[in-house]
């Protein structure tokens, strides 16, 4: 295993872009298993993840009004631990009679997602799977949900997600709000990290590490083949109060279980960090080092009402500009969507997502099973290329209304002997070289085919322009790509 320290001698664009990250180490994992199953995962591009929790029954934000912290993004409350009652009360009226996993595995195929990443637990600690481990749980008999035939929400999930071939992720949280080894009823809980000195109770740190070493255990063992443990809650970490989360242990524990599995300790960097996790947004440049970014289809991760003035969906064209953007960069795209108190989804989001795929079925070629190629991104145009380096795709951006006859493809001189086809047909177009670049003729596109078409192109003379800012954790990690 090769250890690799991200330091102040980086590029500056790759700082710029991955700043979370900057001065963590980043290692590359040696394990054969876990590098096919990395390489796997890169193949996939697109993901479809779901917040869904009880906090849905009110269209709350996933776990953080019951956080005792002064943000921009959270209205205070009159009364805080009167809120908290009620909040951690809300699964007395979660009863989401309308879910059917199913129905989410065909979306997630309309849409053209690969894998799934579900939150089994959040912050607030209500888990959404039959864990033996606490009573906070959907199962537990005193709430409504518990004696329904898809109670193990997790498990029924998973199940159906693999019938459409996904990978299969679990999020969970690291800490744990409702956990009383977390946030001890001895103290007042003035913010996110465990609320008393770690020093002086030793024993109530492990006492909950355990728990959570427990939980995951539950689900490397009791819910099938496991693709990806997707960690979150960064601020539970060694470093900070002396959070330490045994994550060596927690590790080589699910590779035991699942091996090969991808663990991606968020923001946190070293060992048991796979991949990198950009949040709601995409970097402004290409890394070598795997990255996915996660981005929702509306303003927020869980559910809003159709009412409310947070929505904001996000239109199915941007979608794909975005997932095209995240793909020419070098990463995967997650794109979220929160779950109704009923079990399924806002039509608006819905729609979105499935245009998306629409998009997909006619252009997948030149997004699935690629790799990233300079220069990435010029212009309104973005470049990917098949794994085996035999063809090039360029793929041209365009805004609603917009009608081009021809395209400059900047930076990429495509040969003189080379066949470009529309990836949508597979009709060949006629290109000219103009200086370093090539002006092809645009085919006429309407639908959800106008809003990007992808070209196929055989052969390529020279492409120009930007390169990776490469550091050593880059360079190490394309090298085991070209393995």
């Amino acid at each position: 295993m090769k250890k690799i320290i991200l330091t102040s001698t980086l590029v500056l664009a790759t700082i710029m872009a991955f700043c979370q990250w900057k001065d963590k180490e980043y290692f590359v994992e040696q394990d054969e298993k876990v590098q096919q199953k990395l390489e796997d995962w890169q193949d996939l591009k697109l993901g479809f993840m779901v917040h869904w929790g009880a906090y849905s029954v009110e269209g709350l934000c996933e776990s953080w009004p019951i956080v005792s912290e002064d943000v921009d993004w959270l209205t205070p409350h009159d009364d805080i631990k009167a809120f908290r009652k009620h909040y951690f009360n809300l699964p007395t009226k979660f009863n989401p009679t309308e879910f059917d996993p199913e129905h989410w595995a065909q979306l997630a195929g309309d849409m053209g997602a690969k894998y799934f990443i579900f939150t089994t637990k959040h912050h607030d600690g209500f888990t959404m799977w039959d864990t033996k481990q606490t009573d906070y749980k959907i199962t537990n008999p005193k709430y409504p949900y518990a004696n329904s035939k898809y109670a193990d929400i997790t498990g029924s999930l998973f199940n159906a997600m693999r019938e459409k071939n996904m990978m299969i992720g679990a999020y969970i949280s690291k800490p744990d709000w409702h956990h009383p080894k977390y946030w001890s009823p001895s103290f007042d809980s003035p913010g996110r990290n465990v609320n008393y000195k770690i020093e002086r109770h030793p024993d109530w740190w492990k006492s909950f590490t355990d728990f959570f070493y427990n939980q995951v255990e539950e689900l490397m063992t009791q819910y099938g083949d496991v693709d990806i443990l997707w960690l979150d809650g960064a601020w539970a970490t060694k470093s900070n109060q002396g959070q330490d989360m045994r994550m060596d242990e927690v590790g080589e524990m699910c590779r035991k279980h699942q091996p090969g599995i991808l663990v991606v300790d968020r923001w946190i960097g070293g060992r048991w960090e796979n991949y990198r996790t950009p949040e709601q947004h995409i970097p402004s440049e290409s890394d070598m080092i795997p990255w996915e970014s996660n981005m929702t289809v509306n303003c927020c991760f869980s559910y809003r009402f159709v009412e409310s003035h947070e929505t904001n969906v996000k239109t199915s064209r941007e979608l794909t500009h975005k997932l095209i953007d995240v793909v020419a960069k070098g990463g995967n795209f997650l794109l979220n969507l929160g779950a109704s108190p009923q079990g399924w989804f806002n039509q608006k989001e819905i729609e979105s997502v499935q245009r998306l795929g629409e998009w997909l079925k006619l252009n997948g070629k030149a997004i699935y099973s690629t790799r990233a190629v300079a220069p990435f991104t010029e212009a309104n145009v973005r470049y990917t290329k098949a794994k085996d380096n035999s063809k090039v795709y360029a793929i041209v951006l365009l805004e609603e209304g917009e009608q081009m006859s021809k395209a400059m493809l900047p930076g990429c001189l495509v040969a003189k002997d080379a066949v470009v086809k529309d990836v949508a047909t597979g009709k060949t177009v006629k290109f000219t070289q103009q200086g370093n670049s090539t002006l092809v003729d645009m085919p006429k596109k309407k639908g959800t085919a106008h809003y990007a078409v992808a070209f196929e192109i055989s052969k390529i003379e020279k492409m120009a322009g930007k390169q990776y800012g490469k550091s050593q954790a880059a360079i190490d990690a394309e090298n085991r790509n070209r393995k």
